[in-house]
């Protein structure tokens, strides 16, 4: 619920914040002033939609083969350094996930409400002259219509964002938690225990109730274990680049006994080493000294589930074996590579990591939101300001400047996600950007038609409003398509400028 519903949620409030202000105070003054709500919401909806799109693009993209169409994302390196311009713009590209495509209808429909307002403002327009109260009471009766309509979308995303949370077919939220999960692990925030044990005890206890639903990979007579298809996907997806990490001398794919436990002592798991050395053997199936990735995320299974249970201490029987330290150098480590956990959470018990991790970001959350409250009415005074010493209308300089800031976490986390050139980082920076396009469609356009509404408020925003449903529409477009290359990379970027030149003109 927290990354479906609480965050997109609270990326809208910076563009929502302004709004609201920028149509408060005095109300001959709350005219002008709206004009810097305008112009950032403008400009947030059409930022978000084309320049970080395009950087996600560019530098998420990969080498797509010339014949087949095949795009590179298992090859090393994805994309070829020496190519011409030519096989760069038509060759190179990422892969538009069936989410992103979603994604696209659904921002579409929630652009809706902007026509409510617009289709008969334009009639009212042509038919009464401005000032008149037929034209305020008309515009007031749309406003109010078009309010409920974007009440009603919000309310039907979340709505929507839930059910997908709940049923598991959220797939950019999945990604994006998977990949959220695996850098907290990699970077030592999250202990495994602490970040995957909710997950997989509560999927053994559905495992005991609905068996006959779920194929199961078993690890044979000798072990106890059964894993579910969920549950091993999800291990799968977040243990194969720590698996590959720690995978050292030789780098065959394999672990021995120390490359295990360096892995489990810097994952903040809590074992001794009698125990790894009797968790290593237990699960090495084949006796061959070394564990394959699919023994390993058995292993891992394994103790994720017995020390979020608080029994791994009974758990794995200390077995006489000679005592590996003796065996072998350790000349290699890890220690630089992996951020140390806090030290007041690095010796607490899974269950009470995740709640000092919660409320922490709890408190991070409704900081931000109290500093966001706190400056955005001084914002829109600065922008008006600003406009007024410098000649330049404040819509163009809250088109132009605001965005940037109120957008600045979706911007910087987008380009993160794209570097790792995969198609589920590439997914998840793209939707992440459909999803703050569409709070700015549902939160944002809401406030400002609760203050055309209840603060009577003229409607003088046409060409702001069919400009933000061409953009949308041309957005959908291009999910339309298999493939985004480094040519549709350049012309999305491209309609940023287009819109600000179309703005100026008109």
């Amino acid at each position: 619920l927290v990354g479906s519903c609480v965050l997109p949620l609270f990326t809208a409030i910076p563009d929502g914040a302004i709004m609201l202000f920028s149509g408060l105070g005095p109300i001959e003054n709350a005219q002008d002033t709206l004009s810097v709500g305008v112009g950032a919401l403008t400009g947030s909806t059409i930022l978000v939609l084309t320049l970080p799109w395009a950087a996600s693009i560019l530098e998420g993209r990969v080498d797509i083969h010339p014949t087949s169409g095949e795009l590179g994302y298992k090859l090393h390196p994805k994309i070829s350094k020496t190519r011409r311009w030519k096989k760069t713009l038509f060759y190179t590209g990422v892969h538009v996930n069936r989410a992103v495509k979603i994604g696209g209808y659904v921002l579409l429909l929630t652009a809706f409400p902007y026509l409510l307002i617009q289709l008969p403002a334009s009639y009212l327009v042509s038919d009464y002259h401005e000032g008149d109260d037929a034209l305020t009471v008309g515009e007031s009766f749309w406003s109010l219509f078009a309010l409920l309509m974007s009440l009603t979308g919000f309310i039907g995303y979340i709505l929507y964002q839930v059910q997908k949370s709940y049923s598991g077919k959220n797939v950019a939220m999945n990604l994006r938690r998977e990949a959220v999960t695996q850098k907290a692990v990699v970077d030592g925030m999250l202990s495994l225990s602490a970040a995957l044990g909710q997950f997989v005890v509560e999927a053994d206890q559905w495992i005991n109730s609905e068996s006959n639903h779920e194929e199961y990979k078993s690890m044979g007579s000798d072990n106890s274990i059964s894993l579910p298809t969920e549950v091993y996907n999800k291990l799968l997806h977040i243990l194969n680049p720590i698996f590959i990490k720690y995978d050292c001398e030789p780098k065959d794919g394999m672990l021995n006994q120390r490359e295990m436990h360096y892995l489990f002592r810097d994952m903040h798991e809590d074992i001794s080493d009698a125990q790894i050395n009797t968790l290593f053997h237990q699960f090495d199936m084949d006796q061959d000294g070394r564990i394959s990735f699919d023994e390993f995320v058995h292993a891992t299974a394994y103790v994720i589930k017995k020390s979020y249970n608080r029994d791994i201490q009974n758990s794995l029987s200390l077995q006489s074996i000679d005592n590996w330290k003796h065996s072998g150098s350790r000349s290699f480590s890890f220690e630089e590579e992996v951020e140390e956990m806090p030290k007041d959470l690095a010796n607490k018990r899974p269950e009470k990591q995740q709640m000092v991790i919660k409320i922490r970001a709890l408190v991070m959350l409704i900081s931000g939101t109290t500093l966001i409250l706190l400056f955005s009415e001084p914002l829109v005074g600065v922008m008006d300001e600003i406009g007024k010493r410098s000649n330049i209308p404040s819509f163009y300089l809250s088109f132009v400047i605001v965005p940037f800031i109120s957008n600045a976490p979706e911007l910087i986390s987008t380009q993160f996600y794209s570097r790792k050139k995969t198609r589920k980082s590439i997914t998840i920076a793209l939707s992440a950007l459909q999803g703050s396009a569409v709070m700015n469609n549902t939160v944002c356009l809401m406030i400002f038609m609760g203050l055309v509404h209840f603060r009577g408020l003229e409607w003088n925003y046409s060409t702001e409003t069919m400009l933000i449903l061409g953009i949308e529409a041309v957005l959908a477009m291009f999910t339309r398509k298999e493939v985004l290359t480094t040519l549709d990379a350049i012309f999305i970027a491209m309609l940023f400028p287009l819109s600000l030149l179309i703005l100026i003109v008109m």
